[in-house]
Order: structure tokens, then C-alpha cells, then sequence
């Protein structure tokens, strides 16, 4: 299901991301909050290598627990937090 949402991601990202370096007036009024905390373009670029590195690594680490372990405790963790999320949900 992840891999479905890529194209989306991707489309929306290449249509922000002409607002990265032209800015259009209209673009700079509506987004006046984001615009005054620019982040240098560096920065950016280090970000992403860095998440698409970590969330490489972590995609081949789940498939290789899958492919090794049964997800039973994993299942069980889940069950506690769900439990533990929807009684403190009610308060």
C-alpha cells in the first residue's frame, strides 16, 4: 500500500517544488509563515539523502524480519498500545 501512494507524493512534491525557487506573489501571500523560515536548499538536500537512506535500511530490515519471524509479538504489542490508546482516548 505504501508504494501506492509514491506517485501521488511524487506529483504533488514536483508541484510544489517549482515554488521552491520561483515563488509566484500569490504563492508568497498565501504561504507568508512557511516562506519567512526558508530553509537553505542544502539542508534540504541532506534531509532527503538522509531519510531516503534510513527508510531504505528500515524497508529492507521489516522484509527480512517478516521473511524470518512470525509477527506474533509484534501483533500482541500492537493489541496493548490499541488498548492502551483507546481507554486513554475516553478519559
Amino acid at each position: 500500500s505504501f508504494l501506492m501512494v509514491i506517485p501521488p507524493i511524487l506529483g504533488e512534491a514536483l508541484l510544489d517544488f517549482k515554488h521552491i525557487f520561483a515563488p509566484s506573489e500569490e504563492y508568497l501571500a498565501e504561504h507568508a509563515a512557511e516562506v519567512s523560515a526558508v530553509v537553505p536548499t542544502s539542508s534540504l538536500i541532506v534531509g532527503f539523502i538522509a531519510a531516503f537512506i534510513s527508510g531504505c535500511i528500515a524497508c529492507k530490515w521489516m522484509i527480512s524480519l517478516v521473511k524470518k519471524c512470525k509477527l506474533i509479538y509484534f501483533a500482541i504489542y500492537c493489541a496493548i498500545v490499541g488498548a492502551i490508546a483507546l481507554y486513554c482516548s475516553t478519559l
